[in-house]
């Protein structure tokens, strides 16, 4: 075993425990690695070294730190190669720690440095015992934890456009869009989606349904990318209703936040306002068959400990479209670390 998903068949059972005993090593020290960056961001280290190198009684000062506790985290997260030593007691971000400072990496970090998304791994012993993640009997859903907490919502949501910027504009570029008339984004957030696919394909018209509490910064989002014109954005509860006859309708990772249960009943009122000509676009990860790493398998880990949701394979979404009234047509691979455009049309599965 290799962390490739493939083992060497030709190793001995104690080669193979070796080689496993050290895969375990490795992972182990990697949790307490980044258990210490986790700490560090906390903290505002990262920021507080933004200008140049400092001190650690210096640092600790600055944010509110145990000095020598600081030191044994800035000495371990040095080996790493965010930090460089400079002096005895002096570190510096190097050129690869600037990361720490800005971009998607470092967002994430800071959600995940969050206490209740951190703690959320420990517990999954308790999640696979019950089905249930404690997340969600403690806060509901993530997005009903994060609208009590307004400043790691504006993390969130800058980490979900950092991650989402890429796939939008490959969606938009999709052979998958008709040349002319409406698309509906069912849950389109900001309008990161729509506001690609419009400035790709100046034939389509777009709406975007929200939240009412999303919809003001979406007509903001989109009066920014100079989409307003050709988009109109319509408060509601997609689980309720969604805006009808329109030529296409767009699931961007929506479906995977819900249970197979709530997914369905998402996509059966999207059907019901479809016409006969109408078609789906669902863009998600799909989950490969067989044991190869994959982004999908570690994100449904995620999912698991926050999230009434899953990943799905092709075949398991190919079995949720039918129970909504939607025959899968084809499986668009967007080149971008597993993510999908599935084309689906009213009708039932082939």
């Amino acid at each position: 075993m290799t962390g490739t998903g493939r083992e060497d068949r030709t190793a001995t059972p104690e080669q193979s425990i070796a080689e496993g005993n050290a895969l375990l090593s490795d992972m182990h020290r990697a949790v307490l690695r980044y258990g210490a960056i986790r700490a560090l961001v906390a903290i505002g280290a990262p920021e507080q070294l933004r200008d140049g190198p400092l001190a650690v009684d210096d640092l600790a000062s600055r944010c509110g730190a145990h000095a020598p506790a600081l030191d044994r985290l800035l000495r371990a997260t040095a080996s790493t190669g965010l930090l460089r030593t400079v002096s005895p007691g002096t570190y510096e971000l190097t050129g690869a720690g600037r990361a720490l400072l800005d971009g998607t990496e470092a967002r994430r970090l800071r959600w995940i440095t969050d206490p209740e998304p951190w703690v959320t791994i420990g517990e999954l012993t308790e999640t696979v015992r019950t089905g249930r993640a404690p997340f969600t009997g403690r806060h509901g859903s993530t997005y009903d934890y994060l609208a009590a907490r307004p400043a790691m919502s504006a993390v969130f949501d800058a980490l979900m456009a950092g991650l989402y910027d890429g796939v939008a504009a490959r969606v938009a570029q999709a052979d998958v869009f008709p040349e002319t008339g409406t698309v509906v984004d069912v849950g389109g957030g900001k309008g990161t989606f729509l506001a690609a696919i419009l400035r790709a394909r100046p034939g389509l018209r777009g709406v975007l349904l929200e939240l009412e509490r999303s919809a003001g910064a979406a007509r903001q989002y989109l009066t920014e990318q100079g989409a307003a014109g050709r988009a109109e954005v319509v408060a509601g509860d997609f689980f309720a209703a969604v805006p009808s006859g329109a030529e296409a309708y767009l699931l961007a990772h929506v479906v995977h936040n819900w249970s197979d249960e709530q997914s369905a009943g998402i996509l059966r009122v999207v059907r019901s306002a479809m016409p006969g000509r109408g078609r789906l676009l669902v863009t998600e990860m799909v989950l490969p068959v067989g044991d190869r790493p994959h982004l999908s398998k570690d994100l449904d880990i995620r999912m698991l400990t926050m999230h009434e949701g899953r990943e799905r394979s092709e075949a398991e979404f190919a079995a949720l479209l039918a129970s909504a009234g939607f025959r899968l047509n084809r499986v668009v691979d967007l080149g971008a670390g597993g993510e999908c455009v599935l084309l689906a049309s009213p009708g039932p599965a082939a």
